[in-house]
């Protein structure tokens, strides 16, 4: 069965099962880097939010093996999981007054969004890209945001400089900077793992079960003091396009200390990572570090960039090294 095949029945089945109530459309989706996407889309009758479920992971299961029964109903219920339960309403984007408090940037890799910065506004950065967005944020949407392009600048009667100096401004208020250790990053999460694996502790032995969970997490992170070397990570605290901390004037000077200057090494589009200067890395080795943690570990649509940044603490700015 071909991937349009899928998504038509795809579509049909949960449909059906959905009824007149909620419309359902297939469409091709571009995201970020140019990576596109095959999305199902649930558009409730009177709202102005659509929620999207891409289908390419599912197909991929469906050729290895899945049935097609159990797709559609993994579907419906992650549908019904995260439904909005009142109208959500977009009524406040017609008016740039309204939007101005919700602005925000963020950071694209420049040479993979060509296409795309055609039809949004932008600044070049280095080798990336700044572009302007409207963060949402709620209980039911957690932190989303709308790309703001130029037929919105247009309709607004905005010029491209204002709104992009003014997005700049405003993410720092409502996307505060985050700096957090990374042995401690991943003692949380090697914590949360142990834990879910656990049956629930009986009565009294809480404390002994936090004891137990402390050690075992210290011991699969290699949590312990520094030494030499520390490496941070940078983001904001939703965690959401936070390589856009990047963009913050003077906070890589509050964090530098007593060091001369920062490796930025890019994670992804939603954080970076911090190493302190010792005078004793390789550009070569931090190059393919950088590489390879990218086409291992990064989705297409979340990279950021190849190069590697530095900081130096005299000149106060970021450089490509």
């Amino acid at each position: 069965m071909t991937l349009e095949q899928f998504v038509n029945k795809i579509k049909s089945a949960v449909g059906a099962y959905f009824g007149d109530g909620l419309g359902i459309t297939a469409q091709k989706i571009i995201k970020n880097n140019g990576v596109e996407l095959t999305g199902l889309i649930f558009m409730e009758k009177e709202s102005d939010i659509a929620a999207t479920i891409y289908l390419d992971g599912y197909y991929e299961e469906y050729e290895g093996g899945m049935p097609l029964s159990e797709i559609v109903r993994r579907i419906i219920q992650a549908y019904e999981d995260h439904r909005p339960e009142g109208k959500l309403k977009l009524d406040f984007f017609r008016d740039y007054e309204q939007v101005r408090a919700r602005l925000a940037c963020r950071l694209v890799n420049l040479e993979k969004n060509r296409a795309l910065l055609e039809q949004v506004p932008h600044q070049i950065w280095l080798d990336l890209a700044v572009v302007p967005c409207c963060i949402l944020m709620g209980d039911e949407l957690g932190c989303a945001c709308i790309l703001i392009r130029y037929s919105h600048m247009r309709r607004w009667g905005i010029d491209e400089e204002s709104l992009l100096e003014e997005a700049r401004i405003n993410m720092q208020q409502i996307l505060r900077p985050e700096c957090e250790p990374m042995k401690d990053f991943l003692f949380d999460m090697m914590r949360q793992a142990v834990e879910e694996q656990l049956p629930e502790a009986e009565s009294g032995m809480e404390a002994e079960q936090e004891y137990l969970l402390d050690r075992v997490a210290g011991i699969l992170a290699g949590r312990r003091e520094a030494e030499g070397k520390e490496m941070f990570i940078l983001s904001n605290t939703q965690h959401f396009y936070g390589a856009s901390v990047l963009l913050y004037p003077d906070v890589l000077s509050r964090l530098i200390g007593e060091a001369k200057g920062f490796f930025i090494l890019p994670s992804s589009v939603h954080e970076v990572l911090l190493l302190a200067d010792t005078g004793k890395e390789s550009r070569r080795a931090l190059y393919r570090m950088v590489n390879e943690v990218n086409e291992r570990n990064v989705p297409p649509e979340e990279f950021l960039s190849d190069s590697v940044y530095y900081f130096d603490k005299k000149e106060g700015r970021i450089r490509i090294l």
